[in-house]
C-alpha cells in the first residue's frame, strides 16, 4: 500500500508520468477535477496531510466501487473528491475544528456545497449539536447523513496516517483519547455503528478490508 501511494503521489506531481497500470488501479489520477482539488490540497497542506488524504481517497474509491456494484445509489466521484479534501482544514488547525475550517476553505473556493458538508462531517462518527457547543464549534449537527459523507468518515476512521487499521484499533484509540474503558461512550458508539452500517451495505461482497465490532470483540466480515 505504501508503494502504491508513493506511485500515485509521484503521478499527481509530475505531468509527464503516465502509467496505464496505475490508472486502472486508481483512475482518478487522470481525472481533471481530482487533479484540480489535489493542486489546492497540496498547495495548502503538508506532505504528511496530503499523503493521508490520498490514502483515504484510495480507500473510499475501493469501498465505494464495491457499494456501487452492489446497486447502492452513491456518487463515487463526490465521495472520492470529498475524501481527498476531508483534511484540508489541517492547513489552519489540527484541532477538532479542522473539519469546520476545511469546510470554510471549500466554500471560499466556491466548490460544491456537498463537498463542504463531507469535510465538515467527517470526524469520527459525527458530532452532535450539543457536543459541538461543548467543543467550541458552531452549534449545529455534524453527523454524516448521506452515503458519501458516511463512507468518507468511515474510511478516514480506518486509516491511520497512510496505513489501514481495523475497527478494534480505532476503538482502542478513542478509549485512550476519551479516557474511558467502555465502548458505550456515545462517540465510540457512533463510530462502531457507522462501521457496521457500511459493512451491512456491502452484503455478500468481500469485507476483509474492514472489521466488524460486536460486544467488545472485533471480527472480520459480517456483523
Amino acid at each position: 500500500m505504501e508503494e502504491l501511494l508513493k506511485r500515485i503521489y509521484e503521478a499527481l506531481n509530475r505531468e509527464d508520468i503516465y502509467n496505464l497500470e496505475l490508472s486502472k488501479i486508481f483512475p482518478y489520477i487522470e481525472n481533471s477535477k481530482f487533479r484540480e482539488y489535489y493542486s489546492l490540497l497540496s498547495t495548502l497542506c503538508s506532505k504528511k496531510v496530503v499523503m493521508h488524504c490520498l490514502a483515504v481517497s484510495l480507500y473510499t474509491y475501493e469501498v465505494g466501487l464495491k457499494l456501487k456494484n452492489r446497486g447502492h445509489n452513491i456518487d463515487l466521484d463526490l465521495a472520492v473528491f470529498g475524501a481527498l479534501l476531508h483534511d484540508i482544514g489541517r492547513s489552519r488547525t489540527h484541532t477538532i475544528k479542522h473539519g469546520v475550517e476545511g469546510a470554510k476553505i471549500v466554500r471560499e473556493h466556491n466548490l460544491d456545497e456537498r463537498l463542504a458538508l463531507i469535510v465538515e462531517r467527517h470526524i469520527g462518527g459525527g458530532i452532535t449539536k450539543k457536543e459541538a457547543a461543548e467543543l467550541g464549534l458552531p452549534p449545529r449537527d455534524y453527523i454524516p447523513r448521506t452515503l458519501e459523507e458516511k463512507l468518507v468518515a468511515h474510511c478516514d476512521n480506518l486509516t491511520s496516517g497512510t496505513k489501514r487499521v481495523d475497527i478494534n484499533f480505532v476503538v482502542e484509540k478513542y478509549k485512550g483519547k476519551l479516557s474511558c474503558d467502555s465502548i458505550d461512550h456515545p462517540v465510540i458508539t457512533r463510530i462502531v455503528k457507522l462501521n457496521n452500517e457500511i459493512i451491512s451495505l456491502l452484503l455478500e461482497e468481500d469485507t476483509s478490508h474492514v472489521q466488524g465490532y460486536v460486544e467488545g470483540q472485533h471480527t472480520k466480515g459480517h456483523t
